[in-house]
């Protein structure tokens, strides 16, 4: 297994975990965690970014990715800072299960790709 699936199962799995808790309505209470795991989210799209540089749909979806949990982080942040509710919380919790799922489909896609690229 490379250094790239192993970073896009962490990345699915920290992502997974982090939605669970986000639509549960846990975030307020393990708010550690679940800023934790956003943390780790981030260095880890920005980590396979950084590794599938030489694979351009990996350096893509890395970017895709990070720019996504980028912005989770800040709409999370203005939620606890500013205590903005309403919009930003829906914002919050769609850009989350938004990530994921782009993360998940892409990490598949690019996997799938890269083995093509492989065989030829």
């Amino acid at each position: 297994m490379n250094a790239r699936t192993v970073l896009g199962a962490v990345l699915a799995v920290v992502l997974l975990a982090n939605v669970a808790i986000g639509e549960a309505r846990m975030a307020s209470a393990l708010l550690p965690l679940h800023l934790g795991l956003g943390v780790v989210a981030f260095a880890a799209s920005v980590a396979y970014a950084v590794i599938g540089r030489r694979f351009m749909p990996a350096l893509v979806l890395g970017l895709v990715l990070s720019v996504l949990t980028g912005l989770q982080g800040a709409l999370g942040l203005s939620m606890l800072l500013l205590n903005a509710e309403g919009p930003v919380e829906v914002a919050h919790r769609f850009n989350g299960t938004a990530t994921f799922l782009i993360g998940l489909v892409g990490g598949i896609l690019v996997g799938r790709a890269s083995r093509r690229v492989l065989k030829a």
